[in-house]
């Protein structure tokens, strides 16, 4: 998962649901109830957007397509910054003003 599921949800939910079964042992007898299709949040560039909207007090951004694995980080960074107005280097580059005209 995590790719556009194409025109055919069905199809790709059974797909994906045929390829964990077999990486599981004894799945034979598991069955798929249903699927949901939900997209993840890409930005237009690939990179996460995190920091604040300027302009928006209040607003704090954190979108990106690898937020399970950058969860913790991310969470960690943001709440200094949030906090503490303290943005940590590592995001320097993830700033949404990157997009601004």
């Amino acid at each position: 998962g995590g790719a556009d599921p194409g025109m055919d949800t069905a199809a790709t939910g059974r797909e994906l649901f045929a390829a964990m079964k077999s990486m599981l042992r004894d799945a034979d007898r598991l069955e798929l109830d249903f699927h949901t299709v939900g997209y993840r949040p890409t930005p237009i560039d690939g990179f996460p957007i995190i920091g604040r909207a300027e302009g928006l007090s209040g607003l704090y951004v954190a979108v990106m397509h690898s937020s399970i694995t950058l969860a913790p980080a991310v969470g960690l960074f943001a709440a200094r910054e949030i906090l503490d107005d303290a943005r940590d280097p590592l995001l320097e580059p993830y700033g949404l003003t990157r997009f601004a005209q």
